[in-house]
């Protein structure tokens, strides 16, 4: 179990390339930003935060993309956090932000040989700003100029409806303003270029939205099946490693605690059961990628190692 000491430098830009069959896999760093341990941790039992060591003030939690390159497409998984955390004053104003860094993807893209343009595909796990505050550049024109975008129905018709008394998540309530101008601004953005997608359903080839509710009422994870291997992108059907090892535990920035419970748990036991390939935005270390593995009555996440 990872401990959560802070980066001794600001994130950079960086990717990373992992075969899926004849696919490619690309993890793309977006930076990370610094919360207040209480956010994330606020459910952890003083004994557990004594056992893991964990930083009392605040925690830094990363950011990370997942572009799928198959051979006709390049599909892009969230559109990353835009100038969100840069520095981080205005979100969580009394942190030390020296390390709190975003707006790396389009760094981090080119890093990687890409152009933004050549993003055909742009599927939105759910609206929260760090996975679509990045929709729009500084002059308010759309990152990824040709791609079409999916969003499931569930969660554009909240966030387009959202009103204050709208989030269940108490460590939320406070930023209710910006999470729902932020999110209607970056679909608002799409409207003419979105395709809404219902349930369970196909969305390219090999690759599914599958409803994984609770983080926020539309919440989806991607899962991606491709010559004969199957990867899953699981957003943040879990925010933190810990909550691997001690789902009873919870973090405290779920908009339906009872869902966002159920879906971490038949995941996790699905995960387990198939060895399968996961990807979670904040599930680092950097790329992100690991599998989830049966231990006694919980699970244990392994991080993935070049070359594993």
């Amino acid at each position: 179990m990872m401990k959560g000491n802070q980066p001794p430098e600001p994130p950079v830009a960086q990717f990373y390339k992992h075969k899926v069959g004849a696919y490619e896999l690309i993890a793309l760093s977006d930076g990370g930003l610094n919360y207040p341990t209480a956010m994330i941790l606020g459910n952890v039992p003083p004994d557990g935060a004594s056992q893991y060591d964990l930083p009392e003030g605040q925690l830094f939690i990363p950011y990370t993309l997942l572009l799928l390159r198959t051979e006709d497409n390049l599909v892009l998984t969230d559109v990353g956090a835009g100038d969100l955390g840069n520095p981080g004053d205005g979100i969580f104003p009394g942190l030390d932000h020296r390390t709190s860094r975003t707006n790396l993807l389009v760094p981090s893209l080119r890093a990687a040989g890409i152009d933004p343009g050549e993003i055909s595909t742009v599927l939105i796990t759910h609206a929260h700003p760090d996975h679509v505050g990045g929709m729009l550049n500084a002059d308010g024109n759309l990152v990824f100029p040709n791609a079409r975008y999916y969003v499931a129905q569930r969660e554009w018709d909240y966030w387009m409806s959202a009103g204050p008394s709208a989030v269940g998540a108490e460590a939320l309530r406070k930023h209710l303003e910006q999470l729902i101008a932020t999110a209607k601004r970056a679909l608002n953005a799409i409207a003419a270029r979105v395709i809404l997608v219902q349930g369970d359903e196909e969305v390219a080839p090999g690759i599914r939205f599958e409803p994984t509710l609770g983080h926020t009422p539309g919440h989806v994870m991607v899962s991606i099946s491709l010559g004969g291997q199957t990867a899953y992108n699981i957003s943040d059907v879990v925010v933190h490693p810990l909550f691997i090892e001690h789902p009873e535990w919870a973090p405290t920035i779920d908009m339906d605690a009872g869902q966002a419970d159920a879906a971490r748990r038949r995941f996790f036991a699905r995960a387990a059961e198939e060895n399968a390939l996961v990807f979670g935005h904040h599930l680092g270390p950097f790329p992100n990628l690991g599998r989830i593995v049966k231990r006694g009555d919980a699970w244990g996440w392994v991080p993935h190692t070049a070359g594993g």
